[in-house]
């Protein structure tokens, strides 16, 4: 019933965004040049498709993105039907594949719980927010750029699923190793960040079930037995295979695109900089990831007074943003409104972790070992040379996976359930303002332009 809802209403929502009368851009067919080319053993893409979005190399226009997307049009090659434009159901499949895998992992814990009316409620609000907030409605637009971001999402969502299931197993199985490293395999072919995100998660996890294997092993045997036995067990084996094979033809497009395959994108060649020549020294100065990008990223990300205007009639930290990025995008929008609830499930798992038996009722190490890991995308968002709003989605993968564990706390624990009993009124307030905020960021979203947001807010649109 849930996918049948999120099948017909966000198909609705993403309709509404590309609507009959919109245009539609050439860029949304990059992915069936893409596609095309790479049948034939080539890896650049139609300059007439990709416009100004193209990078230049050795007088052949490539794109940056990800080839996953590329090969969903297969179905187009098969019947020969390459000018359809697939990104709206593109966007429809990753969201709802993303809000699955959420509801499957809810249900999971709901299973593995209390069955009282305090647990049943706090299931119930946080499958509410999942549907009806935060990262399955704000981001509803169909264009290209937001397809790349929801399929990385998706995969982000699944590798989640199976490091709950994993944890609260408190057994990571054959069969949960090698989907979490298909997820972060194919997160790498589709978004760099979101894939190195997951495949660190992925290697800290591996690295703290080999340690436990290694202490667990008889101390009568020789360490470096223990070591080679504990590396080439076929649980860690296996999985790190799906994964170098994922990371291997990940490196073969970067060769053949940049000529080194730990390139994943050279801003020098990019056509659009002609629009921005301020754009390579930027980056040559600050590089494209700088810690001293943090503090405004915050204010980007939570607290978006920067939209605001001073008495000189210029942007508040607009000197700022034209120091130290390429692009500050709209619309302002802020997590402590639009996931507000998943925040306080966050809550919950603070205030558990400073009890002693929920301790035992999770792997912490394991635990601790994926949350670092995820956090990584964070902090690339935090210190990034541009910020758009679609870059929030980075963020979903941490938070939903803290979140859950909170939830975990409440279905597990008595006084738990006793502190959540007493929040409730509060919790279901925090639902209803991540609800209408989602949904509010959504309509901002809509009808705002791409481009430098000092450009548009002081200038307005009609000027543009």
């Amino acid at each position: 019933m849930l996918l049948t809802f999120m099948l017909f209403w966000y198909g609705a929502l993403l309709w509404f965004s590309v609507g009959p009368a919109k245009l539609k851009p050439p860029v949304n067919l990059t992915f069936n040049s893409m596609l095309a080319h790479l049948l034939q053993g080539q890896f650049d893409v139609d300059p007439r498709i990709v416009g100004y979005e193209g990078y230049i190399r050795n007088g052949h226009v490539y794109s940056y993105w990800g080839i996953w997307c590329a090969f969903l049009r297969l179905p187009l090659w098969i019947f020969h039907r390459m000018s359809v434009d697939l990104t709206m159901w593109s966007c429809l499949a990753a969201v709802c594949a993303a809000g699955m895998a959420k509801v499957r992992a809810v249900l999971l814990l709901q299973q593995r719980g209390a069955n009282d009316p305090v647990a049943r409620s706090a299931v119930s609000l946080m499958l509410a927010y999942i549907v009806l907030g935060g990262s399955e409605i704000g981001f509803l637009k169909s264009t290209i750029y937001q397809e790349i971001v929801f399929w990385a999402a998706a995969f982000g969502a699944i590798f989640v699923y199976f490091a709950i299931k994993g944890s609260i197993n408190r057994d990571f199985d054959l069969g949960t190793l090698c989907c979490m490293a298909l997820c972060a395999g194919l997160a790498l072919l589709t978004r760099v960040s979101t894939g190195v995100g997951l495949i660190l998660a992925f290697g800290l996890l591996l690295s703290v079930l080999v340690l436990q294997s290694i202490i667990a092993a008889p101390h009568l045997q020789p360490v470096i037995r223990r070591w080679k036995r504990a590396l080439l067990d076929r649980r860690i084996l296996i999985p790190l295979g799906i994964l170098a094979v994922c990371i291997a033809v990940t490196g073969a497009v970067n060769y053949f695109r940049w000529g080194n395959p730990m390139t994943f994108v050279d801003f020098r060649l990019y056509a659009g900089n002609k629009f921005f020549p301020d754009r390579v020294p930027r980056e040559n100065m600050y590089g494209l990831f700088n810690f001293r990008r943090i503090p405004f990223g915050v204010l980007y990300y939570f607290f978006p007074v920067w939209t605001l205007k001073t008495s000189g009639g210029q942007l508040l930290f607009e000197q700022v943003q034209i120091k130290w990025f390429d692009l500050v995008e709209l619309p302002p929008s802020s997590f402590l409104l639009t996931d507000l609830l998943s925040l306080c499930f966050i809550a919950f798992l603070v205030i558990a972790l400073f009890r002693r038996r929920f301790r035992t009722l999770l792997p912490v190490s394991q635990c601790a070992a994926l949350a670092a890991g995820l956090l990584v995308p964070c902090i690339l968002m935090l210190t990034a040379i541009a910020m758009s709003y679609r870059y929030r989605m980075e963020f979903y993968p941490e938070m939903d996976f803290l979140a859950f564990l909170g939830l975990f706390s409440i279905l597990t624990e008595q006084d738990m359930r006793a502190t959540f009993g007493r929040c409730r009124t509060w919790m279901e307030a925090a639902l209803i303002v991540s609800a209408v905020a989602s949904f509010a960021s959504l309509i901002l979203y809509d009808v705002s332009l791409f481009g430098p947001a000092q450009v548009i807010l002081q200038h307005g649109f009609s000027n543009l």
